[in-house]
C-alpha cells in the first residue's frame, strides 16, 4: 500500500511537513480529543472486520487489535479527563481527517469492498502513527510523551500486520 495519485517526492515531503505542522499546532487537549476519536474509530472498525472474517485466525487478529485500540481509547480518555477536565471539543471533519482515512463506517459486503476497507484501515494506522509521532514532539507531559511514542510504534506494527494477512480474510 503505497502513495497513490502520481505525487512527486517533493509534493509528498511538503504534505508531510504540512501534516506535522498542523498536528504540532494543536493544543494538547484538542490533540488528545482527536486521539480518543481515532482510537474509538479503530476499535469499531476492527470489531466490524472480526464479525466478517471467515477464519478463526483472522477473527482472533481483528478482535485482538480491537481490544488494543479500545484500551488506547480508555487510556487517552483518562488522561484527557485528568489533565484537562474543563476542556470540551466538537471535532470538525478536518480534525478527524488528521487521524483516520475514509469514513468511520466501512462497506464489507463484497470482496472488493473488504479489500478497500483493509486499505483504509491500513492507511489510518499509518496516519495515526504519524499523528502520534508529531503530537509526541509537541507534548510537555512526560508520561504522555512516552505513551504517544509507544502508540505510534504500535500503529506502524498494526499496518504491517494488515499487510501480512494471508490469505485475505474475505467474508
Amino acid at each position: 500500500m503505497s502513495c497513490r495519485g502520481g505525487r512527486g517526492v517533493v509534493e509528498v515531503a511538503t504534505m508531510a511537513r504540512d501534516f506535522e505542522g498542523a498536528v504540532r499546532s494543536l493544543s494538547q487537549p484538542k490533540a488528545l480529543a482527536i486521539g480518543c476519536y481515532g482510537e474509538s474509530v479503530a476499535a469499531y472498525r476492527y470489531r466490524m472486520l472480526a464479525e466478517k472474517a471467515t477464519t478463526e485466525e483472522h477473527r482472533a487478529i481483528f478482535v485482538d487489535m480491537a481490544e488494543e485500540e479500545q484500551t488506547h481509547h480508555q487510556v487517552l480518555q483518562k488522561i484527557f479527563k485528568e489533565k484537562f477536565p474543563d476542556s470540551d471539543f466538537v471535532l470538525t471533519p478536518e480534525d478527524k481527517e488528521l487521524i483516520i482515512a475514509g469514513s468511520r463506517t466501512l462497506d464489507l459486503t463484497t470482496e472488493k469492498s473488504f479489500a478497500r476497507a483493509l486499505e483504509l484501515i491500513h492507511d489510518s494506522e499509518q496516519q495515526t502513527g504519524r499523528f502520534y509521532a508529531a503530537f509526541h514532539d509537541s507534548v510537555s507531559l512526560v508520561d504522555l510523551k512516552s505513551l504517544l511514542k509507544g502508540m505510534a510504534e504500535e500503529c506502524f506494527e498494526h499496518a504491517q500486520r494488515l499487510e501480512d494477512l494471508s490469505p485475505m480474510p474475505w467474508s
